[in-house]
């Protein structure tokens, strides 16, 4: 989890840090209890030379081990949404302090030092690490089946068309799910594609759950004339505007929390989230498909989640859809004609 600024405000070398242990719920000097969070906001604007919180990350599978989720299978292989902030459900969290100076270090851990739930256990020098090119190293571009690539925003060169059809579209992996190398986002761009490659019409989409703005984007890449990109994590639209900057979009890529008011249909609506986010908006969903050739795609599904979920839309829809498949996820394409 990322702190308030975190993003804008870490550089590339972080020379000091202060590692502690930190409860759940903490008492400050003054008897008050705070959580976490709120213990960070504290922390950040008491300190002078403070650049960044790092809690870690836990993976799928460590989640499970501890109980927080029932499966390791998850849509979520990047930073995942508050609902699934795993981290935050332990009740001692190991973090990082990111300082500037070794002065602004020790100062904090003495700040600290009265604070009941906090736990200093280290303060050190960070001479080597450039954390920049190490999470760089992380991403390269990324072969998508049935669509194109997906590049790191940090590489040279635009987004384009090419005359075969095959796209090439430049993401910033952040705070939110989507840098194109999960399955279900492969299915998603494989199916949008698809719908372009066809000749049907991509005017208006809408990319419901947004998380990177990758699909909405992509769609606007191929030509889509208006996308709205609805994400409930406010936190994720700086993202999510800096990816549609990225690919020259910008000005067509609508970023929003909330589904728009009734208005004109979208030629593409696209949902890649869970199966219980995805039927208990599915009336509103379909409501927003054209009903004369339009385009309806849903994936983050396993295969057991499959017939509840089409079984929802088909009810609203009056039609069965495509089902396809990637690994161990499903989507779900309506055309409606």
């Amino acid at each position: 989890m990322a702190s308030p600024g975190d993003c804008e405000s870490r550089p590339a070398r972080l020379p000091w840090v202060v590692e502690a242990f930190i409860a759940d719920r903490v008492i400050l000097a003054n008897g008050e209890a705070v959580g976490r969070d709120e213990f960070y906001g504290w922390l950040w604007e008491r300190v002078q030379g403070l650049l960044g919180v790092n809690e870690g990350t836990m993976t799928a599978i460590d989640a499970a081990a501890r109980g927080l989720v029932a499966s390791s299978l998850v849509i979520d292989a990047a930073a995942a949404p508050a609902d699934r902030d795993w981290v935050a459900q332990i009740p001692v969290a190991a973090v990082e302090w990111w300082f500037a100076d070794e002065a602004a270090a020790r100062a904090a851990a003495d700040l600290v030092a009265n604070v009941r739930g906090c736990e200093v256990r280290g303060i050190r020098a960070d001479e080597s690490a450039d954390h920049d090119a190490t999470s760089r190293a992380a991403f390269g571009p990324i072969a998508v089946p049935g669509f194109g690539v997906v590049q790191p925003a940090w590489e040279d060169g635009v987004a384009e068309v090419a005359p075969d059809g095959r796209a090439t579209i430049f993401i910033e992996p952040g705070l939110g799910f989507g840098t194109g190398l999960h399955e279900t986002t492969q299915l998603c761009l494989a199916a949008l594609s698809a719908w372009h490659r066809g000749g049907s019409r991509l005017g208006r989409v809408l990319d419901f759950g947004s998380g990177s703005g990758i699909l909405g984007i992509a769609a606007a890449v191929l030509g889509a004339t208006r996308v709205d990109a609805v994400e409930i994590d406010h936190q994720v639209h700086p993202a999510i505007s800096a990816n549609a900057s990225r690919n020259g979009v910008a000005e067509r890529v609508v970023v929003t929390t909330d589904l728009p008011a009734e208005s004109a249909p979208y030629d593409f609506v696209v949902a890649n989230i869970v199966a219980t986010v995805l039927v208990e908006h599915a009336a509103e969903l379909c409501r927003r498909v054209r009903a004369d050739r339009g385009c309806l795609v849903l994936s983050g599904l396993l295969a057991d989640e499959v017939p509840r979920v089409a079984d929802r839309y088909a009810a609203e829809l009056g039609r069965t859809p495509l089902i396809r498949e990637r690994g161990d996820w499903r989507c779900l394409v309506f055309v409606i004609a």
